[in-house]
């Protein structure tokens, strides 16, 4: 009795190891407004190096998420969603994931983001790049999106990647 409980003390004050997954530190934005592109942050840190960041996203009640790659920009991950096109979501549904180089992934809840008129949303996400607004890259992540952007989104400065293969 006495050997398993210095065993299990020993395990439980073991230093973490080099295979924890990535941390994702981020505040999320509560609205957005329509005809802009949205720039959406996180700090994203990891016990080895951060291999890969994204951020899904949806018009709300869609069944298929696309996403678009994050930077790192030097503090933070940052990526460039498309435009919401005005009248045609009350909101979209969207998540950070990231990956680390030994595979371990992490991810953040599930945000919802309302979708509203210029001077109703006090702090929306716009991109103030216009070179990022105009070059974004939206991957699919089913077959059945087919090979363009869903059309609550603005297809302007898009680059849709559908998922390849039948």
């Amino acid at each position: 009795m006495r050997l398993r409980l210095l065993v299990l003390l020993s395990l439980s004050c073991a230093p973490a190891l080099a295979d924890d997954p990535p941390t994702i530190d981020y505040q999320p934005a509560s609205c957005t407004v329509p005809d802009q592109a949205m720039s959406i942050c996180a700090a994203i840190t990891d016990d080895v190096q951060v291999a890969k960041a994204t951020v899904y996203f949806r018009a709300e009640k869609q069944q298929y998420y696309s996403f678009v790659e994050m930077a790192f920009g030097g503090i933070d991950y940052c990526a460039t969603l498309p435009a919401v096109r005005g009248n045609k979501t009350a909101a979209i549904e969207y998540y950070v994931q990231a990956v680390d180089n030994q595979y371990q992934p992490a991810r953040t809840s599930t945000y919802r983001m309302l979708v509203q008129t210029n001077g109703v949303c006090e702090f929306p996400p716009i991109e103030k790049n216009a070179a990022r607004a105009a070059a974004i890259r939206v991957f699919a992540t089913h077959k059945k999106q087919g090979g363009k952007l869903d059309g609550a989104f603005d297809p302007r400065g898009v680059t849709f990647v559908p998922v390849a293969g039948n």
